[in-house]
Parts: structure tokens; C-alpha cells; sequence
């Protein structure tokens, strides 16, 4: 199962690294792990980072269906 989750990107690289670091941290901690990343044009530009984990039986589609 993938995932993707948008990071805007900072005036500097440091700051950029560390929003990327923060949020790769987050996710691994509910068991997702960066794949890639992407930059994502327009105002303001974003990155894109692809996480993937096993899918957990039936736990994501019995949330999907009770919305």
C-alpha cells in the first residue's frame, strides 16, 4: 500500500531537509517508509514523498467503507 504526503517546500535547503526528516520520522512511526520524493511545481512548490508498508489486512478498507 502507498501513500503520499505533501511538504511544502522552505526558502532554505536546511530548512527543506529538516520539514522532509520530520515528516519521514512521523511516518515511520506508524509503520510507513519513505520510497521517493518528487518536487512539485507551482505557488507555493511542494515536495512529494511516497511512503509504502504492507497492507494490514482489511484494516484500511473497513475504514474507506465506513465513511
Amino acid at each position: 500500500m502507498y501513500r503520499t504526503e505533501l511538504v511544502r517546500q522552505r526558502a532554505f535547503a536546511e530548512d527543506t531537509a529538516d520539514a522532509i526528516t520530520e515528516k519521514a520520522n512521523e511516518m515511520e512511526l506508524q509503520g510507513w517508509k519513505l520510497v521517493t520524493s518528487s518536487l512539485v511545481y507551482g505557488t507555493p512548490m511542494k515536495i512529494a514523498l511516497v511512503f509504502w508498508r504492507e497492507s494490514e489486512q482489511g484494516s484500511e478498507q473497513s475504514t474507506q467503507a465506513a465513511s
